[in-house]
Formats: structure tokens, C-alpha cells, sequence
């Protein structure tokens, strides 16, 4: 697929663009370790054959891309559950925006094109964890609408320091009931 040289666009990425998810994974979890549960060492992401699997995908998950002309410089991806009794639910995974694109509202594009397709898929409800090493993240999912229900504490360990994971859900089904009042 095409990507326009016309400035930013967000979109779904495909099986195409397995290359560059690779690549904007690798600097994702090398320069922030802590807002990861994955590592460079053993991330499937890394992969360039599973990315294409995954992106690919078009059931199970979707993966959101932004680009700025040719380049990606952020991603989310959302993992639908594939369990019966769970199926009514999906996971985000993965946020991160390249630096040089931060404060753009390009992390805010993505999570309304993750949010936007798990509507579509009709599920009620999308989880997501957090690090604490990561804040500004944390205050991006509240303000959309997600809510805490949990903290793990030392979730995380890299370097001798242990970070823990807040964990959220947004309740797709009180936006349904408030939109037909």
C-alpha cells in the first residue's frame, strides 16, 4: 500500500509494512526498556516474518501505524481475545511514538483508530497495561476514558530496577448508552 507524501496519515498497517513496524519496534523497546514488557531479546515483533503474520491479520488484531510522509513514527496495536467467554473484549498493546513526533497529537490518532476498530468489532470493553516509567501515556488513557483497575506491583525488571504496570479498561458500552439518550 501506498503511503502519501502529502504529510500525516494513520492507518492500518498491513502485511506490507512488516519492514518498518520491525524497525520502529526495535527503537521502541531500546529507548524505553521500562514502558515494555517485551525486550529487544525476546520480542516476536522482531520478527520480521511474525510482524507479517500478525499484521496480517485481519480477525484476530489490528495494528495503527502513523506516518509522516513516508516515514512511521508511531504504532498500537489491538489484540482481540480469541477465547470464547472473552470475546467480548480486546487488549492495546504496544503504544509508542518516535520522539521527533511526540506532542503532535499522533499518540492520540492512534488510540482513536485502536478504540474506533474495537467498536467496530462490537466488543465492550479494551484493556491495557502501563508502566509507571511512563506517565504521560498513563494520562493520555485517562483522558480518553480509561479507567483503573489494578496495579501490579514490580511488574517489570530491567537493569536492576523494578517498575510496576497499571492496569486499565475503557467500558466501550457507557459511550453506546450515552449516545442513544
Amino acid at each position: 500500500m501506498a503511503v502519501s507524501d502529502h504529510g500525516p496519515v494513520t492507518r492500518r498497517l498491513q502485511a506490507a509494512d512488516a519492514t518498518a513496524f520491525v524497525a520502529l519496534r526495535r527503537v521502541a523497546l531500546e529507548t524505553e526498556p521500562l514502558a515494555f514488557g517485551a525486550s529487544a531479546e525476546d520480542d516476536v515483533g522482531l520478527v520480521l516474518e511474525s510482524a507479517r503474520a500478525f499484521l496480517g491479520d485481519h480477525e484476530g488484531q489490528a495494528v495503527f501505524g502513523h506516518f509522516d510522509g513516508a516515514d512511521l513514527v508511531g504504532a498500537v496495536g489491538l489484540l482481540r481475545a480469541s477465547k470464547v467467554k472473552q470475546r467480548h473484549k480486546a487488549t492495546i498493546w504496544g503504544m509508542y511514538v518516535h520522539p521527533r513526533a511526540r506532542k503532535k497529537g499522533v499518540a492520540q490518532a492512534l488510540l482513536d483508530a485502536a478504540i474506533q476498530h474495537a467498536r467496530g468489532w462490537g466488543l465492550d470493553q479494551v484493556l491495557l497495561s502501563v508502566s509507571e516509567a511512563a506517565p504521560a501515556a498513563k494520562r493520555l488513557y485517562e483522558r480518553a476514558g480509561f479507567r483503573a483497575w489494578g496495579q501490579e506491583p514490580r511488574a517489570l525488571l530491567w537493569e536492576g530496577r523494578f517498575v510496576d504496570e497499571h492496569h486499565l479498561v475503557l467500558d466501550l458500552r457507557e459511550r453506546r448508552a450515552t449516545r442513544g439518550h
